[in-house]
């Protein structure tokens, strides 16, 4: 009994200690300076990253719009036909095999037309009516 007295004893002034450590005003004082300099360390460091991320950005910004105009809204055109094709597949009534074959008929009827109106522009016929 009297080695857990003791035990208790020590567990005691070690809290003691603790709550004195803890109470006192210089202490937190320094934490408090301390974490006030390294908040304003992170914040300096969060804003030059931020303003040369913002830099690298408009840099880039500029040359994309300075060498074309076109790109940007090409890129999009090009996506959103992407998209609505992609969708159009997805969502269609036919089955799949249904929905290749008419597209493919519909691809190979396009070609044909370019090829036919090409080929005309290209050799038109001698008595100038157009071979009609």
């Amino acid at each position: 009994m009297r080695g857990m007295n003791r035990q208790t004893q020590k567990w005691a002034r070690f809290a003691l200690k603790c709550g004195l450590l803890l109470t006192d005003a210089k202490l937190w004082e320094s934490i408090g300076s301390q974490l006030r300099d390294r908040v304003d360390d992170v914040g300096d460091e969060v804003r030059r990253r931020y303003d040369d991320t913002a830099g690298r950005l408009h840099r880039a910004n500029d040359a994309l719009h300075g060498r074309s105009h076109w790109a940007t809204p090409a890129a999009s055109f090009m996506g959103g036909i992407g998209l609505g094709v992609g969708l159009g597949l997805l969502l269609a009534p036919a089955s799949g095999e249904e929905t290749r074959s008419a597209l493919r008929n519909k691809v190979v009827d396009l070609k044909n037309r370019v090829e036919t109106s090409g080929y005309r522009t290209m050799h038109p016929s001698s008595t100038g009516t157009g071979g009609d």
